[in-house]
């Protein structure tokens, strides 16, 4: 394990591997303190005769060995500790709550759910520890960017600036129509590729200053200038009505935050979860006034009226902060999770795991051994080379109306959330799917994870693996088939976009 260097130095001599040493501080000073908050609240879930206790029990013990594994093995990119606390969130988190859809189906199938949850847990854990005893890490050699390797911390902190400026140039430019005539003029699924390009500079560009503003090495006035710009880009991104957007740039800059100063950014954290957390309270209603019955989403909020537009919203989320009453209890298992306007309900997995438990055991509803993978290849190719490629949703779609949740009519309207790991069991069933999905991810974690921590942070695989890390944070609600094709998609532009800018070199921090 690359040994903890405990002031990092954030210069252009910088690898991914040694961005690592903040994880496993963080790991090293709060594990014991977790270990007890999670004994703590299994037993007073125990002693509330909570039905879901032996559940969180599951999971959390899931959490650890992960941890575990990572803590004693990591070198590189912490995605699968991520991805742990991620579980923890989304499948534990409602109990803990005491979500309604725990009373909505019988004890025996949460228990179900969170033995589920274990498994995938310990067949990735282990997954990834035999690929990292089996891989090794790659060389050092990089494609760096030309410019930063020759003039060094000043030029990171500028060049990231610079894609945040671009970025945010463009989305002024879109969201005043400025771009149309050009977007029309050229042919059809331009937009699908520059679309990415656009989202992985502003994420790359947040990322990197956010670093900087970390290890406080920024001016007042690149962080004024980095603040506002943050602020601008998602007032404007959110008019949209899809907070996915948004989300990856907060969470770009919460990662950078973190990685900069090797702790959790809390007052960022707070302030981000509780702003998000209110506009998703008043989202649903928002989509169904200006998307109308249609679905349509081209719609266009002019600058002079993002006050009202917002104002508006504001007002929709306090109207839901106090929700019907439901009669019907049991119907929360069989009602579209889209509906739910909290958000609690944007990142609870344990109801989408339970309809599909729910759908095979007692519905014996067969699964669909795979047919949600296999549609992935196909949907890698390019839009603008095919442009009746079937929807990137499409592994989605093909679980909702299988089980029963919508018609292919209503698809073209809303989207249902799975997620990995109810998609994985609703195409191999009980266990099997849990320890397939886990064995894919802990290998390839491990493949990754070995590939990039020798490289350079600022280099092409640096930002590639960035985009895969902030594609797996925001993953809790998709399935493979969308997950693959945006990391697929971004990765591919990112490519093409940077390598006239790039050389394959090795930087040595003097000294070394």
């Amino acid at each position: 394990m690359i040994a903890a260097n405990r002031n990092l130095t954030l210069d252009r001599y910088t690898r991914i591997g040694d961005l690592a040493n903040s994880v496993h501080r963080a790991l090293k000073r709060t594990f014991l303190a977790f270990l007890i908050l999670l004994t703590l609240v299994t037993g007073a879930l125990y002693l509330r005769h909570n039905p879901g206790a032996t559940a969180f029990a599951e999971i959390a013990v899931g959490t650890l060995v992960i941890l575990i594994a990572w803590r004693s093995r990591g070198i590189g990119l912490p995605v699968i500790p991520l991805l742990a606390l991620q579980n923890l969130i989304v499948y534990g988190l409602p109990i803990v709550s005491g979500h309604e859809v725990i009373s909505a189906y019988p004890e025996s199938f949460v228990t179900k759910a969170g033995f589920e949850v274990l498994i995938f847990s310990i067949a990735m854990a282990a997954a990834w520890r035999l690929g990292m005893e089996l891989m090794h890490p790659a060389t050092p050699v990089s494609f760096a960017l030309r410019s930063v390797r020759q003039e060094g911390t000043e030029r990171l902190q500028r060049l990231g600036l610079t894609l945040i400026i671009s970025s945010s140039i463009y989305l002024l430019a879109e969201s005043l129509g400025w771009l149309d005539p050009i977007i029309n003029a050229l042919p059809a699924g331009s937009a699908s590729l520059i679309a990415p390009l656009v989202a992985a500079a502003a994420s790359c560009g947040f990322f990197l200053v956010a670093m900087f503003i970390g290890s406080g090495k920024v001016s007042t006035l690149r962080r004024a200038l980095f603040w506002g710009l943050l602020v601008g880009c998602s007032v404007i991104s959110a008019t949209g009505l899809l907070l996915s957007s948004t989300t990856a740039l907060v969470a770009a800059v919460l990662i950078g935050l973190f990685w900069g100063s090797g702790r959790m950014p809390w007052l960022y954290l707070t302030v981000v979860i509780l702003l998000l957390g209110f506009l998703n309270l008043g989202k649903i209603t928002m989509r169904e006034r200006y998307w109308g019955v249609t679905g349509d989403t081209e719609y266009t909020v002019a600058l002079t009226q993002l006050p009202r537009f917002y104002t508006e919203w504001a007002d929709a989320s306090f109207a839901a902060l106090v929700p019907p009453e439901h009669d019907d209890r049991t119907s929360v298992s069989r009602e579209s999770p889209a509906k739910g306007q909290s958000l609690l309900e944007r990142v609870n997995n344990l109801q989408n795991l339970l309809f599909v438990i729910d759908a095979v055991e007692v519905g014996h509803i067969a699964p669909l051994h795979g047919a949600t993978y296999g549609i992935i290849p196909p949907l890698l190719l390019p839009r603008i080379f095919w442009p009746d490629k079937p929807r990137t949703h499409e592994g989605q779609i093909m679980l909702n109306v299988h089980f029963g949740r919508q018609d292919l009519d209503s698809t073209f309207q809303t989207y249902i959330a799975w997620g990995l790991l109810p998609e994985a069991y609703g195409n191999f069933g009980s266990v099997i799917g849990s320890v397939i999905l886990g064995v894919v991810l802990g290998l390839f974690f491990a493949a990754l994870e070995n590939f990039t921590a020798p490289k350079v942070l600022i280099s092409l695989e640096g930002f590639i693996s960035f985009m895969v890390l902030l594609g797996m944070m925001g993953s809790v609600e998709m399935v493979a088939s969308v997950l693959v094709t945006s990391i697929f998609q971004s990765a591919v532009v990112l490519v093409v976009a940077t390598l006239p800018f790039v050389e394959r070199t090795v930087l040595k921090r003097p000294g070394t």
